[in-house]
């Protein structure tokens, strides 16, 4: 049996169809008995559309990229996709080592390209090695911190013979729990006086919402979303829910300032802009997860959701917190509608898709999505590391595996990768996606007035687009609406992908200290 069809029959074997990706010549032999195939029309977009499939079931998914100029073009993507913590399997064609020592077009070290991205890389030496590394690639992705590997195809390897002894998906077991460290914490978390929890994506990666719920109600103690959360961390209905913590330390310090033990489970404090104040300094941290990233802390390798169901029956109350309900929101809201500021269009997001995935890239707006949409289980997504494009892609690949699908981005944003709606319509892939149309990238105006005044006006923060017209030339129902109100009906209406533009108000929000 060819190489070729070895490959083949291990991606359907370890179930990891379709296989997305953007070929080139060295991509070719791989793919002639590939049949479950998504093209995309850039590399960077095929990356993002297994990153988002990945993230949504759970189980890896398979990317095909073209060599080195590919994997170049998809840079950022390898990025996101290991801070999103996906299990992506992502091969390569490699050029034919038969004259591989000239240097011969599109050859190059492509395991050493990706080495500091994933957590594996291989180039298959002989065609045994086929089946075999795709197991063990298979494994690697999905053994904690869930992530990324690399297996290199070289040509001639794929036109061999071989044996295909019948691959199968290797057993993976997540559930790691120490019951001497759940009652250590539990000790140090029952001894403080003012304990605060700050729950991270982990609890949604291993669905623990409602072990975190009933903990966090158990113990009366404030329960804090990770700053920046990728996912959802805790559910938000929660009378314990007290909020996202911001990405500065200062800011953190000042939210956590009465709590002498923090509690971190399932994730990591996320730092964006610099600020000079030495981070809980004087606190006693704890941090459970399995991701080993952890920075905060004494921090101990367990599965979230088994710490939580062992911990929360030694736990004591230690607090009657409750979170305060906002009564100013309906006015904010209409005050909103008449300025046309994106908190009108975005808080009807939560009534009129409330049983839809939400990928998240309104960047400047993404704050006020979340609190206009809550947080609830497998409902809320966006990228760990500020990456732009990779939203409509990560949607595109997340309607390949469930059908109801809203992606919410910037019109800058949505500049990045608007090939995408090419594979959108191609495989009448049912995402709705909204485009809040402010007229350049308010991120950085926002950045600027804060820190570089003389920048916030300046003519490369605000290109001009009409993304109407571009959405229309990819063939996908579009309308443009100053109210939302109509259209978020025929927005959600149906099972093939629509775009609602919403012209929102240019103003610069304060988005900085």
């Amino acid at each position: 049996m060819k190489g070729s069809h070895i490959f083949a029959q291990s991606l359907d074997s370890l179930g990891l169809a379709p296989l997305f990706g953007n070929p080139g010549t060295t991509e070719i032999p791989m793919l002639r008995s590939v049949k479950n195939y998504v093209l995309a029309l850039h590399d960077s977009i095929a990356l993002g559309l297994a990153d988002g499939r990945a993230q949504i079931t759970g189980l890896p998914a398979a990317c095909n990229l073209h060599t080195m100029p590919g994997i170049g073009n998809s840079m950022a993507f390898l990025h996101t996709a290991q801070a999103n913590r996906s299990p992506v399997i992502v091969t390569s064609g490699q050029q034919d080592y038969r004259h591989i020592f000239q240097d011969p077009l599109l050859s190059g070290d492509l395991t050493g390209t990706v080495s500091g991205l994933v957590k594996y890389r291989y180039e298959i030496k002989g065609v045994d090695d086929i089946e075999r590394a795709m197991r063990r690639a298979y494994r690697i992705a999905m053994t904690p911190p869930f992530g990324l590997v690399f297996l290199s195809f070289p040509d001639n390897i794929l036109d061999l013979d071989g044996q295909n002894g019948g691959v199968s998906q290797p057993p993976v077991n997540n559930s790691l729990c120490d019951d001497e460290a759940v009652f250590e914490i539990m000790d140090v978390f029952n001894e403080a006086s003012s304990p605060a929890i700050v729950f991270g994506y982990e609890i949604d990666l291993f669905h623990a919402m409602e072990e975190a719920r009933t903990f966090a109600e158990k113990t009366g103690c404030p329960a804090f979303a990770e700053p920046l959360a990728s996912r959802s961390p805790f559910p938000s209905d929660s009378a314990q829910y007290a909020g996202d913590l911001p990405p500065a330390a200062t800011l953190i310090n000042v939210m956590l300032q009465p709590y002498d033990l923090i509690l971190i489970v399932g994730g990591d404090l996320t730092l964006y802009p610099y600020t000079p104040s030495p981070l809980l300094s004087g606190k006693k941290v704890m941090s459970v997860g399995l991701d080993l990233s952890g920075k905060n802390g004494d921090y101990y390798q367990m599965n979230p959701r088994n710490f939580l169901q062992k911990a929360v029956s030694r736990v004591k109350r230690r607090a009657s917190y409750v979170r305060r309900p906002d009564y100013s929101m309906q006015s904010r809201i209409a005050n909103a509608r008449k300025r046309m500021e994106p908190l009108f269009p975005l808080t009807m997001i939560k009534s009129a898709f409330s049983d839809h995935v939400i990928v998240d890239e309104s960047v400047s707006a993404s704050q006020t999505l979340r609190a206009a949409v809550g947080y609830r289980p497998m409902s809320y997504f966006t990228s760990r590391t500020g990456q732009l494009g990779w939203a409509l892609p990560a949607a595109a690949g997340m309607a390949t595996a469930t059908m109801k699908v809203l992606c919410v981005l910037g019109d800058g944003s949505f500049m990045y990768t608007p090939q995408t709606l090419w594979t959108i319509k191609h495989y009448n892939l049912p995402v709705k996606v909204i485009i809040l149309n402010n007229g350049g990238y308010m991120i950085l105006r926002s950045y600027s007035s804060s820190y570089y005044q003389e920048l916030k006006d300046t003519d490369f923060f605000k290109p001009e687009i009409d993304v109407a017209k571009m959405v229309g030339s990819f063939g996908i129902e579009c309308q443009v609406a100053d109210s939302a109100l109509s259209n978020m009906t025929w927005l959600r209406e149906g099972n093939t992908p629509k775009v609602l533009v919403v012209n929102v108000s240019r103003e610069i929000p304060k988005l900085f200290i």
